[in-house]
């Protein structure tokens, strides 16, 4: 049966478009990785459609792009970068009715950029530990039983023979009988009907003498025989099933470093309706020019490139498709910044509380894919066994083999106690999501050099604004001090008649100068509609 997907339900998204690779990740000095850019530029990815025929799995769908572009994954000496490609996968009977589908696919998404990361740091070290091991008896007693068995059951095969030989002689209708049932399982009861018209024979006298001691040695042998088999097989029951060998491999791997500038390329979704699998696949990169671009970021150095024709960074993420968005990204814009975004989806159906809720923890979760894509402490611990052990079965039958497998793994990536500065949100959508037709909010987080500098020099500039409020403040508070001070000593200060004199004066000319002003009101209706608070304001005021 073929995998079946229903249009539409499987997406894939450019994580950086055509302008973006040009800056990210190639030396300027090589010109023929330029010339590959220059063909993604011409050449965009373009999702071809999706039906039962053409079903291909998210990860093959990254394989298949890399290949386009003639990329492979791994460290490419040429030209300084490291391609990674990670996929992760979930069960899921049907995304439409899964009401915690959105929350799972952002959840394996963000695992796949994270086992890509812990690839990264892995390639750079890795501390390893490892063991092959076989254990067997000292002696292989089922062997030795069986040995004897073979043995045997040769000679009750010589003693048939003779018997059988014997028979012809003296009974070839009795013994053409007989001939054909000698397979194994009815074996005894064949030699019992041989012997059995053998010893007719002999009693109605038509055995040779001089047979007749050929007969009954080959007899007494058969006897002999099947009395030490049936012991053999008593012994050999006894120990069936023990074990006759065992091996095992273990291999336990560490690898921990920070990473700073590794982003997402590539990203690929796709469910197989009938595996009933979810698959994300991600391709990261990084390369020393990334790395400097986060770097530059984390100290709060401004680092632009040439100015080239792009987007902003808010209408490239519009150009995207948000159904796809979530995790880091970067993009250089059209004057050279370097943005490191973090996306995040979380489904917005059902209570108004419910919606508050997952907006705020798509909000959080975006900014801490941007803050990751700058630096992130990363730590991976695998370890992997392959058990094997063989016991022994019946005798002249064969052994069984059982084998065990155990996969463990523990990977973190963090951030403690980081001072992020000129983080923001730059776009937010709510979208129907292709695969799970469920309603989903899309947010994106970024940073870059110039929004770091300028917003440290938002906080200085904040800082100092406060000092002088405060100074200022201060200067007040003191010349409401003084003031109080003057009206206490006035209230216990004598007056005199001049005094008096002047303060009638100036009533008297109050009076004389007054004017009457007039208000209108008017009622204004109130419908229950949009609120909008839109001021006219010069542009320029901030």
């Amino acid at each position: 049966m073929k995998k079946i997907l229903t249009p539409l339900a499987i997406v894939i998204s450019l994580a950086l478009s055509s302008n973006v690779i040009a800056e990210d990740f190639i030396p300027k000095a090589d010109s023929s990785a330029l010339e590959a850019v220059s063909a993604m530029v011409e050449e965009p990815f373009v999702q071809a459609e999706i039906n039962e025929e053409t079903y291909v799995s998210a990860e093959q769908q990254i394989l298949d792009e890399l290949n386009k572009k003639g990329w492979s994954q791994g460290w490419d000496a040429n030209k300084k970068r490291l391609f990674v490609v990670n996929t992760e996968m979930f069960d899921s009977e049907d995304p439409t009715y899964d009401d915690s589908f959105i929350t799972k696919r952002s959840q394996y998404a963000m695992m796949a950029t994270m086992g890509a990361k812990a690839k990264m740091v892995e390639f750079m070290r890795t501390q390893m530990s490892a063991v092959d091991q076989l254990t067997a008896p000292g002696t292989d007693v089922h062997a030795e039983l069986n040995a004897q068995y073979v043995k045997l059951n040769k000679k009750v095969e010589a003693q048939q023979r003779t018997l059988e030989k014997l028979l012809a002689e003296v009974n070839a209708t009795e013994a053409e009988k007989l001939k054909g049932v000698t397979w194994q399982d009815r074996r005894d009861a064949y030699m019992d009907a041989l012997i059995k018209k053998i010893d007719e024979s002999y009693s109605a006298g038509k055995i040779e003498e001089k047979k007749v001691k050929k007969y009954q040695k080959a007899k007494q042998r058969y006897v002999e025989a099947q009395t030490e088999m049936s012991e053999i097989m008593k012994q050999a029951s006894a120990i069936k099933g023990k074990t006759k060998l065992e091996s095992s491999s273990r291999v336990e791997t560490l690898a921990k470093a920070p990473i700073m500038g590794a982003s997402v390329l590539l990203q690929a979704e796709s469910w197989d309706s009938e595996e009933e699998k979810y698959e994300v696949s991600t391709l990261m990169v990084w390369s020393p020019k990334l790395e400097k671009a986060a770097k530059a970021i984390v100290t709060g150095e401004k680092a632009t490139l040439k100015p080239k024709k792009a987007l902003t960074v808010q209408k490239w993420l519009r150009s995207q498709e948000a159904a796809t968005l979530v995790g880091p990204r970067q993009y250089v814009d059209k004057n050279g910044d370097r943005w490191f975004i973090g996306a995040y989806s979380m489904p917005v159906e059902g209570s108004s509380s419910l919606v508050r809720k997952n907006k705020g923890i798509a909000d959080l979760m975006a900014k801490k894919e941007a803050a990751m894509a700058l630096y992130a402490d990363v730590e991976t611990q695998k370890q992997a066994e392959i058990a094997m052990q063989t016991r022994s079965g019946d005798l002249k039958g064969k052994d069984h083999t059982a084998i065990a497998t155990s996969f463990a793994e523990t990977t973190r990536q963090s951030i403690e106690n980081r001072q992020v500065n000129g983080l923001s949100p730059l776009f937010t959508k709510t979208v129907l999501h292709p695969i799970s037709q469920q309603k989903i909010y899309v947010v994106a987080y970024g940073i870059s050099s110039s929004s770091a500098s300028e917003a440290l020099k938002m906080e200085y500039s904040a800082y100092q604004a406060a000092s002088s409020a405060n100074k200022s403040n201060k200067v007040s508070q003191a010349v409401h001090k003084t003031l109080e001070t003057q009206l206490e000593t006035s209230k216990t200060s004598s007056v005199s008649v001049n005094d008096v004199e002047q303060e009638i004066e100036n009533v008297s000319n109050s009076t004389r100068s007054s004017a009457s002003h007039s208000t209108s009101s008017s009622k204004v209706k109130s419908n229950s509609s949009s609120l909008l608070n839109a001021p006219t304001i010069d542009e320029d005021d901030f």
